[in-house]
């Protein structure tokens, strides 16, 4: 899988609770999404660095588009973990591992890298 075809899952699965994702489907997905949000965030420092009155009009639209992209990219972001987990054979709930502070994190890295295994979700 290419990063591509990876986003485009990402993005055409997004309310699809139900079957698997496989790592790649996982890492490239992530990945995509993670190169528009630090573009987006990149643009937003240097909107709001600049002191001229036409880039305070930019750090407002900015700041809007990362507002907007962080919403929108939620509930695909939450429906992805959810598959990732299915292909490991978990629970959707093990998302809540996140929420388990320092251990939850790294928990949350191991579950998420390992290997898919034949399971009831697919």
């Amino acid at each position: 899988m290419k990063l591509w075809d990876g986003f485009k899952k990402f993005w055409t699965r997004a309310f699809v609770y139900h079957g698997t994702s496989s790592r790649s489907e996982f890492w490239w997905g992530v990945l995509g999404n993670s190169i528009i949000m630090v573009a987006l965030i990149a643009l937003w420092i240097i909107s709001v660095t600049c002191f001229t009155p036409m880039m305070n009009t930019f750090s407002t639209v900015m700041t809007i588009a990362l507002a907007i992209f962080g919403i929108v990219e939620l509930i695909p972001s939450i429906t992805l973990i959810i598959r990732r987990m299915h292909d490991i054979d978990r629970s959707g709930f093990f998302l809540f591992v996140l929420f388990i502070p320092l251990v939850g994190f790294i928990w949350y890295i191991y579950l998420v890298t390992r290997r898919g295994v034949p399971n009831k979700y697919e």
